[in-house]
């Protein structure tokens, strides 16, 4: 029998290889604007529930933690966002760090690893 923990890294692992996959035949014209938008917004809530980020940035600038909802972290650290919704802030959670999620100003990043 699967212990819950084992359970929800099934369905993380499946669900990431979903949405790389999707990528993958969205970058390569299989799939259209619309159908991605649609796909990915019904797989939202899931994503979300799993805490699987959305893309990756890393870190151009230090970011001195000022208040409990925000992260350290240090130039070079790749940042896992979860959530890119605010204009100014990305939530997220550093990644190999301690799995802490938190807020991160945007304009200390650039997209990707």
């Amino acid at each position: 029998m699967t212990s819950p923990l084992d359970t929800d890294s099934l369905y993380k692992a499946s669900l990431q290889r979903l949405l790389a996959e999707l990528e993958f035949l969205h970058t390569n014209g299989q799939v259209t604007d619309e159908a991605h938008a649609t796909i990915q917004k019904s797989l939202a809530g899931t994503r979300d529930k799993l805490q699987i980020a959305k893309f990756v940035v890393t870190c151009n600038f230090a970011h001195t933690k000022k208040g409990e909802a925000e992260l350290q972290v240090d130039k070079g650290q790749v940042v896992e966002v979860l959530d890119d919704h605010n204009e100014h802030w990305f939530m997220g959670r550093v990644r190999g760090g301690d799995g802490a999620v938190g807020w991160l100003p945007k304009n200390k990043f650039r997209m990707g690893d």
